[in-house]
């Protein structure tokens, strides 16, 4: 099921990038302030990953019938396994990813607060 995690992943991506499109905007408005503006892009981004951790830990195994993963499986024969059960798996470790890769931003983010606090 290659297609079914491609398309999970597509999926918590576009939240993703608007999350961040959100995230930039506001690190933007405190540019007056690199350091406020790094530290509250850090803080941001960490409360996304664990709002992805929280949903990867709460993600029910059915019924999950609204995203591009799940219109992918609808039509296919999954043989034996619960076509709900391999969507919910699917977007769980799509959830976990982008949590991981979230909290690497938010290092870097509050890794360069620090340079640009050094700096003042």
């Amino acid at each position: 099921m290659d297609a079914l995690q491609r398309a999970a992943r597509a999926s918590v991506a576009r939240i993703c990038g608007f999350y961040c499109i959100g995230v930039l905007f506001i690190m933007a408005a405190l540019s007056f302030d690199p350091t406020s503006s790094f530290r509250a892009g850090a803080m941001l981004v960490i409360a996304f990953s664990a709002a992805l951790i929280y949903k990867a830990w709460t993600m029910p195994n059915g019924k999950n019938h609204g995203d591009d993963a799940w219109a992918l499986i609808k039509g296919q024969n999954s043989g034996s396994q619960n076509p709900d059960k391999l969507h919910s798996e699917a977007l769980r470790h799509a959830y976990h990813e982008f949590s991981k890769k979230a909290m690497a931003v938010a290092l870097t983010l509050w890794f360069m607060s620090v340079v640009a606090a050094l700096m003042d």
